[in-house]
C-alpha cells in the first residue's frame, strides 16, 4: 500500500511538472526549415465558402474556408483562389484528423501589404502573430513549424490583397499523451501491479493443522 501511494504522488508530481511545448515559429522563404513531408491535394473544381483536399502520402484530409466563395483552378500548381479573382477576405486551413507539426505554403499577392497568422489548437491554440511583409511578386513562402496546431487563418492587412495560396505543405503531428495521461496511466498500472502481488502473497500461505 505504501508503494502505491509512493507511485500516486510521482504521477501527481509528472503531470504537475512537465512543461507545455513552446508554441509554433514563422520561418519566411520556401524549404527554409522543417521540409513538410506530404503534399497537400486540393479537389480541382470545388467552390465555395468550403473547399477541400487530401495528402499525397499519408492519411487525412485538410479544409480550407472563408467567408468569401473560394475556387480551386483546375489548372496550374494546387492552389485555393477566390471566385472573382481577389482573396482579401481571411482564409482558414485546418487539418482535419489531427495537429500539424510543419506547414508551408505560398501566398501569391496581387498588391503589397501584410498578412497576419491566428492558430487554433495544439499547442500553439489562440496564437496571433505580429504582421509579416507580403509583396506582390508572387513568392511570399511561409512555413511553420516547432509547436503544433490544428488550423491556421491568414489574415491580410494595409492594402494586401491576394491572387491565390498555393503550394501547400504539411506533417501531420504523432499524438502525445497529455501529462494528466500519463498519471492515470502509471497509477492504474500501479493499481494493478499491488493487486496482483496481493494475490501471489495469498497464494503462497501454508496452513498447517
Amino acid at each position: 500500500m505504501r508503494n502505491l501511494i509512493k507511485l500516486t504522488a510521482a504521477a501527481a508530481l509528472i503531470g504537475a511538472s512537465v512543461p507545455a511545448s513552446a508554441a509554433v515559429t514563422i520561418c519566411l522563404g520556401g524549404g527554409c526549415v522543417a521540409n513538410p513531408d506530404s503534399n497537400v491535394l486540393l479537389n480541382t473544381g470545388d467552390t465555395g465558402t468550403s473547399v477541400t483536399g487530401t495528402l499525397n502520402n499519408a492519411s487525412g484530409t485538410v479544409t480550407l474556408t472563408s467567408t468569401e466563395s473560394l475556387s480551386l483552378p483546375a489548372n496550374g500548381a494546387a492552389r485555393v483562389t477566390a471566385t472573382d479573382g481577389v482573396l482579401n477576405n481571411p482564409l482558414t486551413f485546418t487539418f482535419n484528423d489531427g495537429l500539424i507539426s510543419a506547414l508551408e505554403f505560398n501566398i501569391n499577392a496581387l498588391t503589397n501589404g501584410d498578412v497576419f497568422f491566428t492558430f487554433s489548437g495544439g499547442d500553439s491554440d489562440g496564437l496571433v502573430t505580429t504582421l509579416y511583409d507580403l509583396s506582390q511578386n508572387g513568392q511570399n513562402f511561409f512555413n511553420a513549424f516547432n509547436g503544433t496546431f490544428q488550423s491556421v487563418t491568414m489574415s491580410f492587412a494595409n492594402g494586401a490583397t491576394v491572387q491565390d495560396v498555393r503550394q501547400f505543405r504539411m506533417t501531420s503531428a504523432a499524438a502525445v499523451p497529455e501529462p494528466a495521461t500519463w498519471a492515470l496511466m502509471l497509477i492504474g498500472f500501479g493499481a494493478i501491479g499491488f493487486g496482483m502481488r496481493r494475490r501471489r502473497a495469498d497464494s503462497v500461505r501454508v496452513r498447517f493443522a
